[in-house]
Formats: structure tokens, sequence, C-alpha cells
């Protein structure tokens, strides 16, 4: 073999390495973040030049314009409370109190990073559009059939996914300790 097939060879493949490894350490999405709250992980250094560059270059890949955390923070669960990991097959209750936030929405995601596809496009839900119960509380199903009441994200049979919970100019007590802050509950009701 001439010696510059090697070379050549040796480029092609430390090329593929180097992008395959870059690749597998940036597709966690937003679930390395530095700051764990039940199932929810978060990062205050999205959106700012302190952020180290494998979590930059994981925002980019999450398709994520992100915001520094005094404007929005990023929460991401791929988990339940129990700790297993949520499933489109499965039912489950996303619950919680109005936070500390001007607005609020939580988006649910396939594996990839993309929008759930489902026929009933809905892909979202926010604190303008779930009802408060008498005690205060919201909650939403997350299941691949619409229940009998009560607000909805559709989840798709076979298909893993994950949350992404937004934040808009959260309040003064919630940046002060967000490992703290009382975020939505995720708690599986049954397969």
């Amino acid at each position: 073999m001439k010696g510059w097939h090697r070379y050549a060879i040796t480029l092609v493949g430390g090329l593929a390495v180097g992008l395959g490894a870059a690749w597998a350490i940036t597709g966690g999405g937003l679930s390395g973040g530095a700051i764990v709250n039940g199932p929810w992980t978060t990062s205050l250094g999205f959106g700012t030049k302190a952020t180290d560059p494998v979590t930059r270059a994981a925002v980019a890949r999450a398709g994520l314009l992100a915001l520094p955390a005094k404007e929005t923070v990023y929460w991401s669960a791929k988990t339940d409370a129990a700790g297993g990991p949520l499933d489109g097959n499965c039912r489950y209750s996303l619950s919680g109190t109005p936070l500390d936030a001007r607005w609020w929405s939580v988006t649910i995601y396939d594996e990839a990073g993309y929008l759930v596809a489902n026929p009933a496009n809905s892909w979202s839900v926010n604190g303008a559009n779930v009802a408060l119960d008498a005690k205060g509380e919201w909650r939403v199903t997350i299941a691949p059939t619409r229940p009998a009441e009560g607000a909805w994200l559709p989840g798709t049979k076979g298909q893993p996914f994950h949350l992404t919970l937004r934040m808009y100019n959260p309040g003064k007590a919630f940046r002060a300790n967000p490992a703290k802050a009382v975020l939505p509950q995720i708690v599986k009701e049954g397969c």
C-alpha cells in the first residue's frame, strides 16, 4: 500500500471517530445539567458566555435558542418521579401548582428531540391553558389516548419521550434556589 493511502485512511478514520464521539457526547440533550430537582435537570449556564463548549454544542444540537437564566430557565425530564424512563405506551400525571415565573410551558419531544407526531397536533401545555382546581393545582394527562376530561399531552405508543419545561422570567425566590423550587410532578399511572 502506498504511503499516502495510509495517511488518507488514518485521516478518514480519525475524522469518523472524532465526529462520532462528538455526536455521542452532545446527544444527551439538556439532561446533563448541573442542577437536579426530582426528575428535572437544568443548568443556569444555558444561553450565556460562561457555558462550556460541550454544553453549547448539546444546546445547539437540541435546537434550543437558549436565553440566559434571568430570562428563561429550561428544565428537561427523561424519567418519572420513580426514576423510570418516560414511555409513550404509558399514562402519566403531570401536575403542580402555578410556577414562580411570568409564563411557563411543558413540551413533549421524542428521543431525537423532535415534537412527538400525534393526530391531535398538540405538543405543549402552559400556565395560560391549564385550569386550576379548588386547591389551586393543575393536572395534565400524558398518554397515547385522550382522557375523558382534563388537559392532555399525547404520547405515542412504542415511542419513548422527554419533557422540556420552560420558565420565562423566573421569580427571584426561584432563582435564589432552583434545586429546591416546587416543579411539576411526573407520576406514572399505568401502562
